[in-house]
């Protein structure tokens, strides 16, 4: 009978430790506050860097969207991101959207290519869990049905797509000013407990790289963590699934 009182009481604290354990996990992650920086279209042969100098000097990861053509014309520079622990993940290979969406079996079979391009820069069999669909995942270039199924295809094969929750408007134009994409930045920080943030690594986005202190600054301020989605956890993932982020 003692025996059976011991049992049922180191039960009883187990459970009450577990409870505890999670209750306090659950707290710690409702006052987290989180912002995924994100650049599509590199890596470019002198924008890349001048990112990746601002997010190192601030000791900021963020998260590079990336073009296997860009990537095998600027080698080193994918090999600069990799040592550096941005999170590399595939946007397409081939970034001209008639050609690209033209079929579920043409953008499958691109964002392999892309995926294999990494691997092969990066000597890493990398685990792909997140892809950026070129114009986002609910662009009206690609025909409805053909999205659909890319879409169906992409969750088949466990990989999440996933949009942004703030757009800092540097492809609105060729050449957006520095001044514009910070206050198109201010206008949306804040707003959400994990933000995605949209922006873009081309050479003729000099002015991203501008504005980028600026948007460090401002997460820093309002106390968001910096992360790469090579760290992102599973509570996040569901947060951003539920805000249409994520698998929208």
């Amino acid at each position: 009978m003692k025996k059976y009182v011991k049992y049922v009481m180191l039960t009883v604290l187990s459970l009450i430790m577990l409870f505890n354990s999670f209750t306090v996990n659950a707290l710690q992650n409702t006052e987290r506050k989180i912002v995924y920086l994100t650049f599509d279209d590199g890596p470019s042969p002198h924008n890349t860097e001048n990112i990746l100098s601002i997010l190192n000097e601030n000791n900021v990861r963020a998260t590079f969207c990336v073009i296997g053509s860009n990537a095998l014309r600027h080698k080193n520079i994918i090999k600069h991101l990799d040592e550096y622990n941005m999170s590399i993940i595939p946007h397409c290979n081939n970034h001209k959207y008639d050609e690209l969406y033209s079929s579920t079996e043409y953008y499958m079979n691109d964002l392999k290519s892309c995926m294999k391009i990494i691997d092969n820069l990066t000597n890493k069999n990398n685990t792909f869990n997140f892809v950026r669909m070129p114009g986002g995942s609910d662009n009206l270039v690609c025909n409805s049905d053909v999205l659909y199924n890319i879409k169906s295809e992409l969750k088949r094969e466990r990989i999440n797509y996933i949009d942004w929750s703030v757009d800092s408007g540097d492809a609105s134009a060729k050449l957006v000013s520095a001044e514009n994409i910070e206050n198109n930045i201010q206008k949306q920080v804040g707003t959400n407990k994990i933000e995605v943030v949209l922006m873009h690594d081309l050479d003729n986005k000099i002015t991203t790289a501008d504005a980028l202190q600026d948007v460090i600054d401002r997460y820093k301020k309002l106390g968001y963590e910096f992360k790469t989605l090579n760290e992102i956890e599973d509570w996040e993932i569901e947060y951003l699934t539920n805000k249409r982020i994520i698998n929208k």
